[in-house]
């Protein structure tokens, strides 16, 4: 199967940051506390969030423009760099002054995550500076990390599809998603429902189907797989692929990318789903937040 995604214009709207990691080896602990001393060997900055949502759409071949916040500081520019770097289209992300951008600075020793250090200050009145036409684009993707971007009520958009990827249950961005791509736990939390199986889940799903008007609800289950619940009643549920030690950071993200493109061209949800399926085995197969190409998503599928 050839995929191509070329004349997509896509807008992604959602909470960008930069993700930090610090590589190295120990082979001592430290006598100040039960933990490994790390000896620094090499860095590297990839930008998160909504930002490694932009990563995997681009490594598709899409043509991405990005609206969202970061700060006017040295991580702010590196991410903001770093997307312009690989043609992401940034004029409509807004550089506050007197804001840190969100940082997820990790350290790992021998291939293995060692701790994680969180840098958190989150906006509650943001709106966007500058008009955006969203006439101009294929397909919308809401990036939801709770971290501000939705905290006020100022998206409203009309006859242009709309994915969301949802932290939390933000009223005013479900009402006028078609798609959203929850995973177990966040379904659970959002519908306020135990689910423990697949009748429980398709129970949940519905319930946001019947409240919102969504039209599909894709629920990420890890190396269980992911499911699809449609308004129609209809369900489909994909088994993941086999992986050695998967690492799931920001497998998430490669879902909905991969959704948005194929949704995009051709209208079809269950070979949307499916085909995400796949790009999610090729993203979890690499340690930490990683863009992954649309050729090895081919090789997969063609085994299929």
């Amino acid at each position: 199967m050839k995929l191509n995604f070329s004349k997509l214009k896509i807008l992604l709207i959602g909470d960008f940051m930069i993700d930090h990691y610090l590589f190295g080896s120990s082979t001592r602990v430290s006598p100040e506390a039960p933990i490994p001393v790390v000896n620094f060997e090499e860095e590297k900055f990839v930008p998160g969030g909504a930002g490694n949502v932009a990563m995997n759409l681009k490594s598709f071949g899409t043509n991405v423009s990005c609206a969202g916040y970061i700060g006017d500081d040295s991580w702010g520019e590196i991410l903001l760099n770093i997307l312009k770097e690989n043609e992401i289209d940034t004029r409509f992300i807004d550089i506050k002054s007197n804001y840190t951008t969100i940082c997820k600075q990790r350290i790992y020793s021998e291939s293995i995550q060692q701790s994680r250090l969180d840098y958190e200050f989150l906006v509650s009145d943001w709106v966007p500076p500058k008009e955006i036409d969203y006439e101009n684009f294929d397909i919308i993707i809401l990036s939801d990390y709770n971290k501000g971007i939705f905290s006020k009520d100022w998206f409203n958009v009309e006859n242009i599809p709309v994915i969301l990827d949802p932290k939390i249950c933000n009223p005013h961005i479900f009402n006028y998603s078609k798609i959203i791509t929850p995973n177990l736990k966040e379904l659970s939390e959002i519908t306020n429902s135990k689910i423990s199986d697949i009748n429980s889940l398709e129970k949940a799903a519905n319930q946001l189907i019947d409240q919102y008007q969504i039209e599909h609800v894709v629920i990420t289950k890890g190396d269980a797989g992911i499911s699809l619940v449609s308004k129609n009643k209809n369900s489909k549920h994909f088994d993941a692929y086999k992986v050695e030690n998967p690492d799931v950071t920001g497998a998430g993200d490669t879902v909905i990318s991969a959704i948005a493109c194929i949704y995009a061209e051709t209208g079809n949800i269950e070979n949307s789903v499916k085909i995400a399926n796949a790009a999610a085995a090729v993203a979890v197969q690499n340690k930490g937040t990683h863009k992954i190409n649309i050729h090895d998503i081919e090789k997969l599928l063609n085994t299929i």
